[in-house]
């Protein structure tokens, strides 16, 4: 009797940590490094030495949400608990480019993880579930997608993409960053 409870009990030990990986593979996804020049507020990004760089998931590119990076695109964000989550609001605040170069090159491919906190985005509640293009996790930073909808209808950036120029995003803080003056 005891050989077979002891039999259970190591066949369950080796069932649990095959069943968990198998739920976290559920929100993993892949993403790559975007194979386009992109140019934020007239700065082209080096998305191949950056410890944050820009990447792709469904063909949509995705923005870290860094404190410098934000800013520099006139976001704020504030993280209160896992309970209330991320907030982003489109304030126009004004940050000079500020990248996060490494040493290393970036792989061209990677996954990152489907964020699954609480999202309020300019006061509205974000079900990032049920986002076609969702919200993600990468290198412990929060990635935000830069579609229409959001760049545009949200953030008010100018919004810009052909195969010669690449992605061209301006956000209405770029014209005071250039004269140096702050709000």
């Amino acid at each position: 009797m005891k050989k077979q409870l002891l039999a259970l009990t190591l066949a369950a030990a080796l069932a649990l940590p095959i069943a968990q990986p198998a739920s976290a593979a559920q929100g993993s996804v892949k993403v790559n490094l975007p194979n386009f020049k992109v140019t934020l507020n007239g700065t082209v990004v080096d998305n191949d030495y950056s410890k944050y760089p820009l990447i792709v998931y469904n063909d949509i590119t995705y923005f870290p949400m860094t404190y410098y990076d934000c800013r520099f695109l006139g976001l704020e964000t504030a993280w209160e608990s896992s309970k209330t989550g991320l907030f982003i609001e489109a304030t126009g605040i004004c940050g000079a480019c500020n990248p996060y170069k490494q040493s290393q090159k970036n792989s061209r491919n990677s996954t990152a993880q489907i964020a699954s906190f609480p999202i309020t985005v300019n006061g509205k509640s974000i079900n990032n579930a049920k986002e076609k293009y969702p919200l993600l996790i990468y290198r412990d930073v929060t990635y935000f997608p830069m579609t229409w909808r959001f760049g545009v209808e949200e953030f008010n950036w100018n919004y810009h993409f052909d195969t010669k120029t690449g992605l061209v995003i301006n956000s209405p803080n770029a014209a005071t960053l250039e004269t140096g003056a702050l709000p």
